[in-house]
């Protein structure tokens, strides 16, 4: 498959290498060029670019994406402008992080294919570690 990671701060790099890791080509996205720098030698290419601007996604090679993931998790407004961008770019995959569930609900009503937002599903893995936790260590 490959996937275009756009936002590639901690959780975006992360996502990044893993896909790749898998065997996915990943082609990442970000308009901070250290972190397009910190990982470039890892995925299939990378980019430095404004994302909320439609001119410069158009730019990509969108059409040969499986699944676009929009990882933007410090500004609810770009992950939103850069969501929209995409549909008016007629983008067909695009899965979306939410920073918290105001702007899951706007993505949803956006019709993204899948929300989600990794704190809160990382909170319910280790909740259920640290409870097996206890009920083996009998606390």
């Amino acid at each position: 498959m490959k996937y275009l990671i756009i936002g590639l701060g901690n959780f975006g790099k992360t996502l990044a290498e893993e896909l790749t890791d898998r065997g996915n080509d990943v082609i990442g996205v970000d308009q901070n060029e250290h972190r397009v720098d910190a990982v470039k030698d890892r995925i299939s290419l990378a980019y430095i670019l404004d994302a909320t601007e439609r001119t410069a996604l158009s730019a990509l090679p969108l059409d040969e994406v499986d699944c676009t993931i929009v990882a933007i998790g410090q500004s609810m407004d770009a992950s939103l402008r850069t969501v929209a961008a995409l549909k008016e770019l007629s983008v067909k995959c695009i899965y979306a992080r939410a920073i918290d569930q105001t702007h899951q609900s706007i993505l949803g009503a956006m019709n993204i294919q899948k929300i989600f937002i990794p704190e809160s599903y990382a909170a319910c893995i280790y909740a259920e570690r640290f409870s097996n936790m206890e009920k083996k260590n009998g606390l």
